[in-house]
């Protein structure tokens, strides 16, 4: 009984260790663009890291294509 824990609570450990390493990695290569396109518009304006205020783009930098 004691054998059969330790296994699920490795194969568990495992499962949840390979989550925490794949789930930044496909965050930042989906939105790493606009998060350097969003801090460039601010640091370039001086505007503080506010979102954009810009007109009729919901928030967006207006050179960002929406997907």
């Amino acid at each position: 009984m004691t054998i059969e824990y330790v296994l699920l609570l490795v194969m568990g450990g495992v499962v949840f260790m390979s989550a925490l390493i794949k789930a930044p990695k496909v965050g930042l290569e989906k939105g790493g663009v606009r998060l350097a396109a969003r801090v460039e518009t601010q640091i370039a304006t001086g505007s503080g890291f506010k979102p954009y205020t810009g007109s009729n783009h919901d928030g967006r930098v207006p050179w960002v294509e929406k997907e």
